[in-house]
């Protein structure tokens, strides 16, 4: 009998599996069941690339794939793999998840909103209900979202060389220039893959790369796995993930932004309490700024220390680099240790920032001139490369798209990010942030979603 995760991809038709969608999603979900049972919420669609209009019949064709989203069930064969691959997962959360039944009917509004040209036109979209349910909704909606514009709208593609060039992107990483740490690196790509065809032969060349690499016998580099749990269990792979923004918005709405941060980590612990087989400690750094962030870090230098990784996620990278090792070095002075006790030793910054090969190999360099470790996430670059099929030379774009919680229990979430302009949410509340955790109001008037 054929492995239940083998079956081609091209035969498959989204949504098929609940695990189909991003390892952060279902770590969020398990913590949210602990912390915040009963929290309703808002969650709202923005195209960043408004530019790019649907059609249609694209818009029909989302509609009636995210209204399938009702049929979805954790099988018995995905969880016992799932307990596997990520045995911090208690049992009473495998039976939530084994138990959970989406209702996009009743969760889902989608509205297509016709231009002057009537066939073309924008999507809205919000997502409102229970978080512990609603949260799965995000990663799936978007990978819809984006397959059925390249389906209907953009077709000036096609898959010709997708798995010789994922390959080649592994090969370039896991054997950069002279000098320069051979990188580690996850497939971060679910939400804007141009299909699940396209990240499933990403994930092949990838894997093929590893695989050709290690057979070379060259040292050190290692992917690390994919954000993408179904793909993870079919290739074999360690499902990877960190904390989304969402996690620490929610927690700045309900209990105030001074300390957030903190409050976020500590939260997190309680969920996932340390021991054998404990989920990764990784946090996300730009939720309210990693000005804000830095604060609330040393301010608990046990805690810091517990934490071995932080997320860069927006803002100058190189910047970042100095300011996490600055920040690591006085946290072990402050516990106590002194330079020799190796503070930094397997501590690492995950970037995930609009990356490309070029640029993770750069930050590579970076991070050793400072002697920090790195990993990277790459998600866009990897799942959505393409050039037209009508003329190579010209890019055919993804969409840059976000799905990001708007409301918790009636407060407004918003989201403050290292890039200028760059935030999600109400403006009056934004400024409210500013004042309450001191930072400057560079970003007034600047919103974006």
């Amino acid at each position: 009998m054929a492995h239940p995760f083998r079956v081609p991809s091209k035969q498959v038709e989204i949504p098929f599996s609940i695990l189909d969608n991003d390892l952060y999603k279902f770590t969020m979900q398990n913590a949210v069941l602990k912390h915040f049972h009963d929290a309703r919420v808002v969650i709202r669609f923005t195209n960043r690339s408004p530019q790019m209009l649907f059609s249609k019949e694209s818009f029909e064709w989302i509609k009636e794939h995210v209204m399938r989203l009702s049929t979805v069930r954790l099988q018995q064969f995905e969880r016992e793999a799932l307990a596997k691959a990520c045995p911090y997962f208690p049992d009473s959360y495998l039976d939530f998840l084994a138990g959970l039944v989406l209702k996009p009917e009743e969760q889902v509004a989608l509205t297509f909103h016709p231009t002057e040209q009537n066939d073309w036109g924008t999507i809205q979209c919000a997502i409102t209900g229970l978080w512990r349910e609603c949260i799965l909704y995000e990663v799936p909606i978007m990978s819809i979202m984006s397959e059925g514009y390249f389906k209907f709208v953009d077709t000036d593609w096609n898959l010709d060389g997708q798995v010789e060039k994922a390959k080649q992107k592994a090969l370039d990483m896991l054997s950069p220039p002279n000098g320069i740490t051979p990188l580690i690196f996850s497939e971060f790509g679910t939400r804007r893959r141009r299909s699940f065809h396209v990240q499933d032969l990403v994930m092949r060349g990838l894997v093929e790369g590893y695989e050709e690499h290690k057979v070379r016998g060259a040292k050190g580099g290692v992917l690390a796995g994919t954000s993408n749990v179904y793909l993870a269990l079919k290739y074999g792979v360690p499902p990877s993930g960190t904390i989304a923004h969402e996690w620490i918005m929610a927690i700045g709405a309900k209990y105030g932004y001074t300390g957030a941060n903190g409050r976020a980590m500590d939260l997190w612990e309680a969920a996932y309490p340390r021991g054998p087989g404990a989920a990764p400690l990784t946090m996300l750094t730009d939720t309210y700024t990693a000005q804000a962030f830095f604060v609330d870090f040393i301010a608990d230098p046990q805690r810091a220390l517990r934490w071995t990784a932080l997320r860069q996620d927006s803002g100058d990278p190189f910047k970042f680099v100095k300011e996490a090792k600055e920040a690591w070095m006085t946290v072990g002075k402050l516990a106590g240790m002194s330079e020799h006790d190796g503070i930094l030793k397997g501590r690492r910054i995950v970037f995930s920032d609009g990356l490309d090969v070029k640029k993770a190999i750069d930050l590579q360099k970076g991070c050793d001139e400072h002697g920090v470790g790195a990993a990277f996430g790459i998600g866009t670059s990897l799942t959505n490369d393409f050039n037209k099929a009508s003329d190579p030379s010209e890019i055919s774009k993804p969409l840059n798209i976000v799905i990001k919680l708007n409301q918790i229990d009636g407060k407004p979430c918003v989201k403050l990010s290292d890039d200028k302009g760059k935030y999600t949410g109400d403006l009056e509340e934004v400024k409210r942030v500013q004042q309450e955790l001191h930072l400057p109001a560079d970003h007034e008037g600047k919103r974006r979603g």
